[in-house]
């Protein structure tokens, strides 16, 4: 039984038939070459084996072969980029017959459609001759493998061997063997002396697609820059980026977040695309200009967006970031109503000081999305320093965000700030205060829950008034005109 010879993949995606077409696409030629080594070196002693390549690729291959390993008969055949075009051809002068032939060429001989008419003619023939051809490409290949994935009924196996995620990895689209037909299967590769092993148990992705090195991006993200590799496709707009991802299963998807842009249209988007799509496509959103606040971004992630890069970061940078998420797997729960979780995730048209009973109906209100985990509020109780009123201190404020509101209740005031992480208290009451908070109050409690919002405090309906300011309300004193009068002036220097 004709084997792939990568210790670890197991049985269903390391089995060959004993006749047909396997493709094995390598980034790397150095790749390439050592897995071309390991499959011979892995044939048994009884089978026939043939290496078809260049002289360069041949001398290569057969530099450090162990001689003691592989089959007893090794054919070696040197091939152009024409004869190889010509295979289909040229079996029956090979004596391919019941011989297991490994063709090493670079992903350049085939061009487009090419490799579908190349693979439809010389399946059958491999039938006919009753021989296993696997096909070791290298370099980068993206097209080729798009092509060979869509025409997956004229090859039995396909798999990509690439360099990625902080190592090498073998990502395998489809395989077929007598034990039946397997699926993406993305496997982690410990590089050995004598070859590949899988570093861990193969990861059975059902939400996976075979396109995960693919990238979609918006053309601003790139600040400029051409496309980096095959594997990005750049789209011009946010609609054409939507429909190609919407046909995408686990690529990276990246849309570009500006000053101009509806900030509800792309979490509509992206939620429409997770609903779609599932939790393996990852969804970068890339903040162009500084427009995101907190509960922007909270309402980026709860839609579905894998990774938020912020407004500054470089250029390397922002690919690193992107790079860092590659295997991730969205674990949020996506919830079904997009209109709902966006009115969780806005804040009430009202700000300022309010009467307790508004005051609590609002922060009920506006609290659900802290209980789905998808926000974060403070409320705070202030105690006014002695001397000063509740009324007194909250004169000295200014509200400028909706959702901000505080009431009087007692003696102390109690205060809600919409949208706002723990560590953003202190500049929050900066920017509400035109005093020191240290000088306007002794205390500071933050709560952790909004129980103390339905006691009957809390049903008084008033608005109480601010005290007035009275040297404001002083009338203004009657000022004596202004009358021309005499200057004299003397001369500069003299005595």
């Amino acid at each position: 039984m004709p084997l792939l010879a990568i210790p670890g993949l197991g049985a269903e995606s390391s089995q060959l038939h004993q006749q047909g077409l396997y493709w094995l696409a390598c980034d790397a030629a150095e790749d390439a070459i050592l897995l071309c080594r390991q499959v011979i070196e892995g044939m048994p002693d009884s089978a026939r084996g043939a290496l078809i390549a260049d002289a360069q690729t041949l001398g290569d291959v057969l530099a450090v072969l162990d001689s003691a390993s592989g089959p007893a008969e090794l054919a070696l055949y040197e091939s152009t980029p024409q004869a190889i075009c010509n295979l289909a051809q040229d079996l029956p002068r090979l004596d391919a017959g019941e011989r297991v032939l490994v063709l090493m060429a670079p992903a350049g001989t085939w061009a487009g459609d090419d490799v579908e008419l190349w693979c439809n003619a010389l399946r059958p023939a491999l039938l006919a001759e009753g021989a296993l051809l696997l096909v070791i490409s290298s370099g980068q290949g993206a097209s080729l493998v798009a092509h060979l994935r869509a025409f997956n009924q004229g090859v039995d196996g396909l798999a990509q061997l690439y360099r990625g995620k902080g190592g090498v990895r073998y990502l395998q689209h489809f395989w077929s063997n007598l034990l039946g037909k397997a699926g993406t299967r993305d496997v982690e590769l410990a590089r050995l002396q004598a070859g590949f092993a899988a570093a861990q148990a193969p990861q059975a992705a059902a939400d996976t697609g075979g396109d995960e090195l693919q990238y979609l991006a918006q053309r601003a993200v790139l600040e400029g820059a051409p496309a980096f590799s095959e594997h990005w496709v750049v789209c011009e707009g946010p609609d054409d980026l939507g429909a190609k991802a919407s046909r995408a299963v686990s690529a990276t998807v990246i849309f570009a977040m500006d000053a101009g842009q509806r900030l509800d249209s792309l979490a509509r988007q992206l939620h429409r695309l997770r609903q779609l799509r599932g939790n393996a496509l990852k969804l970068v959103v890339r903040e162009m200009a500084p427009t995101l606040r907190y509960q922007d971004e909270q309402l980026l992630l709860g839609c579905g967006a894998s990774q938020i890069v912020p407004f500054g970061a470089s250029l390397s940078r922002f690919l690193t970031m992107v790079e860092s998420i590659q295997g991730y797997v969205w674990r949020r729960r996506l919830p079904g109503d997009f209109d709902a979780l966006l009115a969780r995730l806005r804040p009430l048209a009202i700000c300022g000081l309010v009467a307790p009973r508004a005051f609590a109906e609002a922060v009920q209100s506006m609290w659900h999305g802290v209980r789905n985990g998808e926000i974060v509020h403070q409320l705070l109780v202030l105690r006014p320093a002695p001397g000063l009123s509740p009324l007194q201190a909250c004169s000295r404020a200014v509200f400028r965000r909706d959702g901000d509101i505080a009431c009087v209740v007692g003696e102390v005031l109690f205060l809600f700030l919409f949208a706002c992480r723990s560590e953003g208290v202190e500049q929050a009451l900066d920017h509400i205060f035109q005093l020191s908070c240290k000088e306007l109050f002794i205390s500071q409690e933050v709560l952790a829950g909004i129980d103390s919002l339905a006691t009957p405090a809390f049903l008084d309906e008033r608005l109480p008034r601010p005290p007035r300011d009275d040297a404001a309300q002083l009338p203004a004193q009657a000022r004596p005109a202004l009358l021309p009068r005499r200057v004299g002036l003397g001369k500069w220097g003299a005595a």
